[in-house]
């Protein structure tokens, strides 16, 4: 198998085909002090759970250009910690429809295609990609603004879904070296989400910038496999609702994780 990680195809030549599969899991404990009103004038707390796959298969057309299709699946689901619902909380997964909110398990659809800037052969050396694609949501998404920004009544909401709703342009540029030494594969991937507009709901998405770092061991004999980390710093700016930015929705995010590659 090509040496590389599950976006790049690094080493994939035409005719040749790489399947992987991401599995992103989230855990968030969260809390909030009181909402003003009659009915709300408590802390309200709870979790929320994301379970996410990702299978990918990358392509070769040719010895410079790869093709890489994607599809996420999975469910987020919250658990309330409170004595009675709301009309911001409940126990609720986003498998299910509700007035605001259409329930699936099938998220965004991503295509990108990549072309090899250079490469210093099968061996040692770096190797330095360029790519581009569009990310297909599917309709497991919000069909409202659930934040209420225009001074609409409020009334039962879901705020959080499986896919954005949002059609978004993807730029990106992969550099990765192989090396006699461990860490023997490292690398690194810098990419953009561009939305492309507003969608039929009135959701127009953040903008989303992300450096992702990654290193790879050698077969550690014992365990027959290789031991790999990541690190990936992503920004997310304002999105909006109907025109008015949507409240806590740029953010600076860090995440650190790990992971392995089995030696067949």
């Amino acid at each position: 198998m090509p040496v590389g990680n599950s976006d790049s195809g690094v080493g994939l030549w035409a005719g040749q085909i790489m399947f992987a599969v991401d599995n992103i899991n989230q855990y968030v404990d969260w809390w909030h002090s009181a909402i003003p009103g009659p009915s709300e004038g408590f802390d309200h707390e709870g979790t929320l759970i994301s379970t996410i796959i990702v299978p990918k298969v990358t392509i070769g057309l040719s010895n410079y250009w790869n093709l890489t299709l994607s599809q996420s699946l999975g469910n987020r689901y919250m658990n309330w910690n409170g004595d009675t619902t709301t009309i911001h909380h409940r126990d609720e997964g986003t498998s299910t429809d509700f007035f605001n909110a259409i329930g699936g398990y099938f998220g965004d659809t991503q295509i990108i295609a990549r072309y090899l800037l250079f490469n210093d052969g099968a061996g040692v050396g770096k190797r330095f990609f360029i790519g581009s694609g569009l990310k297909i949501p599917s309709g497991a998404t919000l069909t409202s603004d659930p934040y209420f920004l225009n001074g609409e009544q409020k009334t039962e909401h879901r705020h959080f879904s499986l896919s954005e709703g949002a059609y978004k342009w993807i730029l990106e540029s992969q550099f990765f070296k192989k090396r006699d030494l461990n860490p023997v594969f490292i690398g690194g991937t810098v990419s953009s989400e561009i939305p492309l507009k507003e969608n039929k709901y009135g959701f127009k998405a953040s903008y989303a910038h992300s450096l992702s770092l990654s290193a790879l061991t050698k077969e550690i004999n014992s365990i027959r496999a290789s031991i790999g980390i990541t690190c990936d710093f992503r920004y997310t700016s304002k999105a909006y609702w109907n025109g008015v930015a949507a409240p806590n929705s740029e953010a600076t995010i860090l995440n650190i994780g790990g992971g392995g590659a089995l030696e067949s």
